[in-house]
């Protein structure tokens, strides 16, 4: 990406941010939209008996149950980039200040070297939450990988479908038996 290529000013990276957020968001509004149709696709074909149709419906489901994980957390880690940028330029403020009072606690004969070590502290502590993002996002591709996962997330949604179709079945039966007993009347 050429985000990376020459350095930007904070303000043209939170305002790319902004629109790589807004682009995400829209794609996992899709996704959630796609993944509620494969859900809704297997639990009929499970109502219909169609084991197969299932199969292909929950192995979809589960694909997109993990692109939509996947780009939420994206999503969420744009947020705390831009999160990270306001504090950053908060903290540029703070330098500044810290400086003016280096000055001042040297004309005082006050030791600044300890707050050389604080305002070190916060930026070690600012380059630990772009750690902290990039292996969370590593976290995210290496659980999407995984076939057992996928395997796993069937057998829930089956459980979860059957316990949909048993009560919608209950439902319609006391449906039909009301309105037989309307019509004797």
């Amino acid at each position: 990406m050429g985000i990376f290529s020459k350095k930007i000013s904070p303000e043209e990276l939170k305002t790319k941010l902004s629109v790589y957020e807004q682009r995400l968001s829209a794609r996992e509004n899709e996704l959630k939209r796609k993944r509620q149709k494969s859900r809704d696709e297997a639990k009929q074909a499970l109502s219909e008996g169609n084991d197969r149709e299932f199969r292909v419906n929950s192995r979809r489901y589960g694909m997109l149950d993990g692109q939509v994980n996947t780009i939420s957390s994206m999503v969420e880690m744009a947020q705390s980039m831009g999160d990270v940028i306001e504090m950053q330029q908060g903290l540029k403020e703070v330098v500044e200040i810290g400086a003016d009072m280096g000055k001042y606690q040297k004309q005082l004969g006050i030791d600044t070297k300890q707050l050389e070590s604080a305002i070190t502290n916060i930026r070690t502590s600012m380059e630990r939450v772009g750690v902290a993002t990039t292996t969370m996002t590593a976290a995210m591709d290496a659980a999407m990988s995984g076939n057992q996962e996928l395997t796993e997330v069937q057998d829930s949604l089956r459980s979860e479908l059957m316990a949909e179709i048993s009560v919608d079945g209950t439902q319609k039966q006391r449906l039909g038996e009301q309105i037989k007993a309307e019509m004797k009347q």
